[in-house]
């Protein structure tokens, strides 16, 4: 029996459910997404579900390098186009793919981008859509960056992309923040008194993971690879069995985990939108390429890693489903099944059980 069969079948159910609640009635107002990090692997493919799957829907595919952001529109054009789906949309023939610069850790690109994108809501023809139907924070660094790279990318690039577009999502909108496992992971590794604020109602930006963040930098900045895992022991945020035999997760995952962290206050803050992270678990894409374990592998030899495609479901079912994520399931950490049926959730501060 074929191996692959078996999850390419249960992708293409998981898909076609989907496309079955997306599809979108001509008088509908248009959706407009905006997803990070949009113009190659998991953004890409997320951008490319979405014009698929949901004839209803326009994508703000950012990219940091504005060349690479259209060529990459290009070949979705031409993708899709091949594939008898319109990349344009309603009487006015709106362009259902804009390409936007945004570069996640840039205070000016992330203004820049919000602009553009709040005068091309206001200007299309036929758009009554009412803002952003949802935002997909995706943009993501992994294997092989110091920490203060990691942070700005994965951490506060997530808190500059949410505090910039949140106020454009329309009533009911969705806010995706695409995060992993390791996130759940530090933060029970973390000693109770660091989970205990990171989960407390009073926690904020400012106040509570700001100050973390910067004691994490420093942990990092004063310490050499030898003794860092007890510098950052010493500070409440130790990586487990990750601190001396993958150091690359443990700072990874504690990016991660700030920026779950955040995505759960503004979901408090904001109790009208549905406001999620989610893990699309492994996933074969240049950053898992990066790491000496899967260099120079091809997907089949990885043992599981999924496609792009694959790995977006969970950002597709939290975008599109009816009830996902919404009112006492906002806030919350995504992660689909083993078997890829079912999306399921939990706390930020443990892993969905599987």
């Amino acid at each position: 029996m074929n191996t692959m069969w078996v999850p390419c079948c249960l992708f293409l159910l998981a898909a076609s459910a989907v496309s079955a609640f997306a599809s979108s009635s001509p008088s509908a107002p248009m959706r407009n997404i905006l997803v990070t990090g949009g113009n190659k692997g998991q953004g890409l493919a997320l951008c490319d579900r979405i014009l698929s799957e949901d004839d209803g829907s326009r994508v703000f595919l950012c990219s940091r390098n504005l060349k690479r952001g259209h060529d990459a529109a290009d070949k979705l054009r031409r993708e899709l186009g091949e594939r008898g789906i319109s990349t344009c949309i309603g009487e006015n023939n709106v362009d259902r793919i804009e390409v936007i610069k945004l570069d996640v850790t840039s205070d000016e690109s992330v203004a820049s981008a919000a602009k553009c994108v709040q005068d091309i809501l206001q200007s299309s023809p036929g758009d009554d859509s009412g803002g952003l139907y949802g935002v997909v924070s995706n943009a993501g660094i992994l294997w092989g960056y110091p920490l203060s790279e990691l942070m700005d990318v994965c951490a506060i690039g997530v808190r500059r992309v949410c505090d910039a577009f949140l106020p454009m999502i329309q009533k009911d909108g969705r806010l995706i923040v695409v995060s992993s496992g390791l996130g759940p992971l530090m933060n029970g590794y973390a000693t109770e008194e660091r989970q205990r604020a990171m989960m407390d109602p009073s926690c904020t930006w400012e106040g509570t993971i700001q100050p973390m963040v910067e004691e994490c930098l420093d942990a990092y900045a004063s310490s050499t690879d030898q003794d860092r895992p007890k510098a950052f022991e010493s500070i409440g945020f130790p990586g487990g069995p990750f601190a001396e035999s993958a150091p690359d997760f443990h700072m990874y995952g504690l990016a991660k985990m700030f920026a779950d962290v955040y995505m759960k206050v503004l979901a408090r803050s904001h109790p009208t939108l549905r406001i999620n992270s989610c893990d699309p678990g492994l996933v074969y894409t240049d950053l898992i390429l990066a790491m000496p374990r899967y260099e120079g592998m091809a997907r089949e030899e990885t043992n599981g890693a999924q496609t792009p495609k694959m790995g977006v479901e969970a950002a597709m079912l939290l975008l599109f489903e009816e009830n996902a994520g919404k009112g006492s399931d906002s806030g919350m950490f995504y992660a689909m099944s083993k078997d890829k049926k079912e999306l399921l959730h939990s706390d930020i501060d443990k892993m969905p059980n599987k």
